[in-house]
């Protein structure tokens, strides 16, 4: 890479000797190595030389930005012969009409100070306008957290910041902000010092393990070591927690610059110079190009075991390790030989004793030489470990970067490590984390997690060649090329972003034109091309005129876009996110290349007649017959004017329907046809009507009951035979065509006589399936996961119901342990925080010891600990409680309500969300959940602010994870001690992961389907975005036809059985309302298993099981388990629990369905049918299952069926509930009857044996 004569020969001859004798150039965010090349160019020495790092003048003082040459002789006036002199020619792609790539440029190291002031800005802004006038897109600056957060915990300051970012602003340019977590200083080329905060490197001095170890013991304080990642040791505080802090203050502090789109981009610094790989080639160390470096924690050999057994080799080696690796990272090594041992071979748990050193080759050492242990079982254990470790680091920071950072792009920045890329073992990139050997894609994983993310991938080396670095250094075998190739395949594979920077500096035309290849491939089938590219970094060799011009042009040709195009999707992506960027890239294909192409699958028309084509097209696929078929199109006229006159027969037929219901007490479906009345009125008159239309005289005519027919008629088309019944003589009926699963359903039915009032409208009925109705009230019964269902009746319509059998007990003696808890009262603390009768309550647990219970449960209520500001906590009546049974030798289950308690059948006590939130409330009412009519819910806050900043500067989950952390941190002595034993996360009304569909303080009572709570402007806002995603604009609304709370589902047009809900609106809609309760929990409980790391977790679900004997299952819909007879509701929620390796706690185990069935017959209820259903749901993935009581339970019957399911019979994997907790305590379960049924009901829990059993 060539620049002028005159800045080669400006460096002395001892700095051009240091410079080569280094052999490498490597700036303080990437430290990748590659040859000094120098070349003689007409005569003069030209070297690429070091990268200068000062932060020089462009200008002299005083000097008016107007006179400064480069602004006054821009490349449109410089033809190439002007600058011939400056590189050799060089073939070149013409790059018009190809994609616009974005060019921003990296500011210096050193433009803010440590006291966190810009330094020498009006020479800065002199520099940014001439970035300007060369249309460069933006500016790439570092916030130093050792600036920023230098002297306290939680403690910023962002002062020269915000000036800085107000001058890019004021220039109209973008910023792309560098969360830089990592010290400056200490490579190549760095010429400012900025090391970690002050208060870090005091924790540093105690601890030596917070910092990456090598073999040798010597530590790196270039950044925190990934072993404590979740390790409080930072002031109470782990490194991950101590990260997402200083991100927050930053998008707190800087909210004005995401609002107005100048901050387009957050990079994420995820270890050594920012990237995300060891730092296992430090230059502070001696490493030197093309060293292969070293693992980055302990790898002391361990002396041979040989000649002893297996078991005294794995006891010595556990004797001796803590004296062995007692001087290296020990958080890194605890996690290895954690692995080890899960994996059985305990003596594993260490390093290579044959990696060499920093400076080794591949062919020196045994580990890398080709066949070398690198690939023996042993190595690819530890690789995978290793590779492992780096990949979950990038995957918790980047978690809670995307919560800080919700809207913006975000990117990871990985080095170019191509030394030794042409050997088997890739020794280099292995040390630093890479898996990526000869017979291993070692990026493709970390890929996958920047996809799960969202994040793009920001790549170096982009300039180098392969050729060039042989020719410097042959025995490196390095290939750049190759490797960008394959990273490149690997980020678009995934189809995420990608962006880049080159890694050395480059002034000349060969550098950018290998940019330009590399960003923009050559015959690329799909278009594809860099996001975004960072030239590194703005100094004074790049002000150089001649040099400056190099950049224009370069510039100009990053910017060439489509001239036929009507926008340009260069950076597209980053704006839609890495899910419509596949479709951006669609579209751009179909433009680039100066002229459209045609006919490409997915593209998206610009032109009006293609969109009629389209249009035409789709409208030609709705109109196919049902057989798939197509039939011939008939003109757009005509088929309007049919649906017109089918509108109008259908309205009529409607009004028709609707008199018979009201006046003639006719059983019609919703959707009934005009043969359905036909058939109604031909029965009323005596005759049968069978389901193929024929239609003759009943010869029972005389022996019909008074109040109208008993025959189990049906329509034309119900499927079901009709046949005469003698008055009360049958006990159950049962449909013509059934399945054998319905037909076990439907045994145990009664006669039902219908109402004699022809107005009572909550009695009529329609089937949950077209082919189940029936004539007056008789009713059909099928299967909940078939989708029948029974019509709403009443209980004096009831002539005969079976009586419920005695049941038998089984005997549960030798079962498996299951624990038990008790739930403690609402009130155990009152609104101060204050534990409420310490001797009575400390009387009841005693009692409930002496009874065998594992623990008690007990609510941390947000309304009280952090009644009255914002992120103060008030922790002292759980001190004393916890305190108390921990004294008892009792165990804790511990509730984090961020809900309401008051205002739902049970409460007792009054306990409001925080007076600051409630403050919040009262002028932003949106933050609760809102119904139709637009009643606000302050049970619990709405999700649709989980992102957003309306809480005081913080969103809703940030609240969550704060307080969550409090108490980790205020009881961190009860989790050490394992007294804490389980951490349920609230996560709705009522602590229950669900929407609070079914309110009693807005009238809704048992058995109403409760409404969808969508209606605040976050939902909404929401809704609209994926409908507009999906392309249906007008389908951002809620469902018009949905009813009211205590609706029944016959009654609405959504819900009933072939109603809206299974419509192509339905299911979107549907689709949208339980995404959004599955990410909610997604995300509380990413943060919950950061703050309770090492702690079982849990989540509540509520059984709602009436209404799921119909086809809609209304109440579930409501509520977010999108859960009809055609789709699995909690498959998803359970794949999420799945994922945080959280624990389900499941309601309702206790509940009978002939219960049910007897009191509340038109709930259509099953819980029994629900309970299989869900935990089967859950164990199909593997999640371990708690449960509790809905209703208080005091008899042995309920008792029973709680045994049941909890320890289902013959179960072939001997699957069990991991613990049930009894609701609640309360004098009525003290009483001597009631407590001796409950310690009976625990023993059987425990699996021990009781002498009265009913057998």
């Amino acid at each position: 890479m060539a620049f002028n004569a005159s800045v080669a020969l400006s460096l002395t001859n001892s700095q051009l000797l240091l410079v080569s004798s280094m052999g490498v150039c490597s700036g303080f965010r990437s430290s990748v190595a590659c040859n000094l090349r120098c070349r003689r160019l007409k005569g003069d020495v030209v070297s690429s030389g070091s990268r200068s790092r000062s932060f020089g003048m462009v200008t002299a003082k005083g000097q008016k930005i107007e006179d400064h040459p480069l602004l006054n002789d821009s490349m449109d006036n410089t033809g190439d012969e002007q600058v011939g002199d400056v590189s050799p020619k060089v073939p070149e792609r013409d790059f018009t009409g190809t994609a616009y790539v974005p060019v921003y440029v990296m500011l210096p190291l050193g433009v803010i100070d440590m006291n966190c002031e810009l330094v020498d800005p009006e020479d800065l802004l002199n520099q940014l306008r001439i970035l300007k006038s060369a249309n460069v897109d933006g500016v790439m600056i570092d916030c130093w957290w050792g600036i920023v957060e230098a002297h306290a915990p939680q403690v910023y300051k962002w002062s020269g910041y915000r000036r800085l970012f107000q001058m890019v602003r004021d220039l109209k340019l973008k910023l792309q902000v560098v969360m830089s977590m990592h010290e400056c200083g200490g490579n190549i080329g760095d010429d400012v010092h900025i090391p970690l905060p002050l208060w870090v490197t005091e924790i540093g001095e105690t601890n030596l393990d917070i910092y990456f170890t090598d073999r040798e013991g010597r530590r790196n304080t270039e950044c925190l070591t990934w072993g404590i990642d979740k390790e409080r040791v930072l002031k109470r505080r782990t490194a991950v927690e101590v990260y997402f802090d200083y991100m927050r203050s930053f998008r707190v502090e800087f909210d004005e610059f995401f609002q107005d789109g100048i901050i387009s981009e957050i990079e994420i610094g995820l270890g050594p110079c920012g990237e995300l790989r060891y730092p296992s080639y430090p230059a502070k160390h001696g490493w030197k190009y093309p060293g292969i470096g070293e693992f980055q924690f302990d790898l002391t050999p361990l002396p041979p075991f040989h000649g002893q057994p297996y078991e005294i080799m794995v006891f010595l080696y556990k004797m001796i390790q803590d004296v062995l690796f007692q001087c290296y990272d020990k958080y890194l090594m605890k996690s290895l030989s954690k692995a080890a041992e899960l994996r059985g071979h305990s003596f594993w748990g260490r390093g290579p004793e044959n990696a060499g050193s920093y400076n080794s080759a591949p062919h020196e050492i045994g580990f890398f030489r080709d066949g070398g242990d690198y690939d023996s079982y042993y190595g690819r254990f530890f690789l995978n470990w290793y590779s492992q470790v780096l990949i979950d680091h990038g995957d918790r920071v980047l978690a809670l970067a995307n919560l800080a950072f919700e809207g913006t792009c975000i990117s990871a920045k990985l080095s170019g490590i191509h030394w030794w890329y042409k050997t088997a073992s890739h020794a280099a990139e292995l040390t630093a984390g890479f898996y990526n050997s000869s017979n291993r894609d070692g990026y493709a994983p970390i890929a996958e997690m920047l996809r799960k993310h969202g994040v793009a991938l920001n790549f170096t080396c982009f300039e180098m060649r392969t050729l060039d670095q042989y020719e410097g250094f042959p025995e490196a075998l390095a290939d750049p090329e190759g490797l960008v190739w394959q990273v490149l395949n690997a980020a678009w594979d995934a189809c995420i972003p990608l962006a880049s920077e080159n890694a050395l500096p480059c002034y000349d035309r060969e550098g950018y034109s290998k940019i330009l290849e590399n960003a923009k491939p050559l015959h690329n089938p799909d278009g594809r091309h860099l996001s975004v590219f960072t030239y590194l970094r703005l100094s004074p060799v790049l002000m150089e005129r001649h040099n400056f011009q190099e950049f224009e042009r370069f510039v100009k040709r990053m910017h060439e876009y489509s001239m036929h195009a009507d926008v340009y999707i260069g950076y597209c992506h980053f704006v839609l996110g890495p899910k419509l960027w596949r479709v951006a890239v669609k579209r751009h294909r179909r433009f680039s290349g100066g002229r459209r192409r045609q006919g490409m699958d997915g593209g998206m028309a610009s032109n009006s007649s293609n969109n009629q084509f389209q249009h035409h097209r789709q409208f030609q696929e709705q109109v196919s017959s049902p057989g798939g078929g197509a039939r011939r199109s008939r003109p757009l006229e005509e088929k309007e004017r049919t649906k017109l006159r089918e509108r109008h027969r259908r309205a009529i037929t409607a009004r028709i329907l609707a008199g018979l219901r009201r006046h003639g007490n006719y059983n019609l479906r919703v959707r009934a046809d005009i043969n359905d009345v036909i058939a109604a009125l031909a029965r009323e008159a005596g005759w049968v009507v069978l389901p193929d239309g024929t239609t003759f005289p009943s010869r029972s005519q005389g022996s019909r009951p008074a109040g109208g027919t008993s025959a189990v008629v049906t329509s034309s088309s119900s499927h079901l035979v009709s046949q005469p019944t003698p008055p009360g003589s049958i006990r159950g009926v049962s449909p013509g065509h059934r399945t054998p699963v319905e037909y076990n359903s439907c045994r145990m039915k009664g006669v039902f006589i219908p109402n004699s009032s022809p107005y009572d409208q909550s009695a009529s009925t329609q089937s949950q399936s077209p082919g189940m109705v029936g004539e007056g009230r008789e009713q059909t019964e099928s299967d909940p996961r078939v989708g029948g269902s029974m019509d709403t009746i009443n209980a004096k319509q009831i002539v005969d119901i079976p009586p419920i059998p005695k049941l038998t007990e089984r005997d549960f003696a030798g079962s498996p342990f299951i624990p038990v808890y008790v739930m403690l009262p609402l009130g155990a603390i009152n609104m101060k925080c204050e534990l409420v009768d310490p001797d009575g309550l400390l009387k009841q647990l005693k009692v409930l010891k002496s009874a065998n219970v594992d623990g008690v449960m007990v609510d941390c209520w947000w309304g009280i600990v952090e009644a009255h500001a914002p992120q103060e906590y008030n922790w002292n009546g759980y001190k004393r409680l916890f305190q108390m049974v921990h004294e008892l030798k009792l165990k804790l289950q511990v509730v984090m309500s961020f809900h309401e308690c008051g205002g739902n059948v049970g409460d007792d006590v009054c306990i409001p969300l925080p007076n600051w939130v409630a403050e919040i409330g009262r002028n932003d009412p949106d933050i609760f959940f809102t119904d139709r009519e637009g009643r606000r819910n302050p049970e619990c806050l709405s999700w649709g602010i989980d992102k957003e900043r309306v809480l005081r500067g913080r969103t809703a989950i940030e609240v969550y994870f704060d307080y969550m952390r409090s108490f980790r941190v205020e009881f961190d002595e009860f989790f050490e001690d394992g007294i804490i034993s389980m951490v349920e996360v609230g996560l709705g009304p009522c602590g229950e992961l669900r929407y609070p569909s079914c309110p009693v303080k807005h009238g809704w009572r048992y058995p109403g389907i409760g409404e969808f709570q969508c209606y605040d402007r976050y939902f909404l806002k929401s809704l609209k975005k994926t409908a507009e995603a999906r392309g249906h604009p007008f389908w951002a609304r809620g469902p018009d036809n949905a009813g009211s709370y205590n609706s029944q589902t016959h009654e609405t047009g959504f819900f009933c059985d072939g109603g809206d809900y299974d419509g192509y609106y339905g299911r979107f809609f549907l689709n949208w309302y339980a995404r959004i309760l599955v990410d909610h929990g997604d995300r509380v409980l990413s943060l919950a298993k950061l703050a309770f790391e090492g702690t079982q977790i849990a989540v509540k679900l509520l059984g709602i099981h009436w209404w799921y004997k119909t086809a809609s299952h209304a109440a579930e819909l409501t509520a977010g388990f999108y859960n009809p007879c055609n789709h699995d509701g909690y498959a998803a929620i359970v794949a999420m629990l799945k994922k945080h390796e959280a624990i389900l706690n499941f309601s309702c185990s206790e509940l009978w369905a002939v219960d049910q069935q007897v009191d509340f017959a038109e709930a259509h209820s099953d819980p029994a049918g629900l309970v299989w259903q869900v935990l089967n749901a859950a164990w199909d993935v593997g999640i371990p299952v708690a449960s509790e009581n809905a209703l208080p339970c005091y008899d042995r019957v309920m008792y029973n069926k709680i045994l049941d399911n909890a320890k289902p019979l013959n179960d072939p994997d001997g699957r069990h509930f991991l613990s049930f907790t009894y609701l609640r305590l309360s004098p009525l379960l003290m009483e001597r009857q009631t407590y001796m049924e409950f310690e009976r009901f625990v023993k059987r829990m425990h699996g021990e044996a009781v002498l009265d059993l009913q057998v």
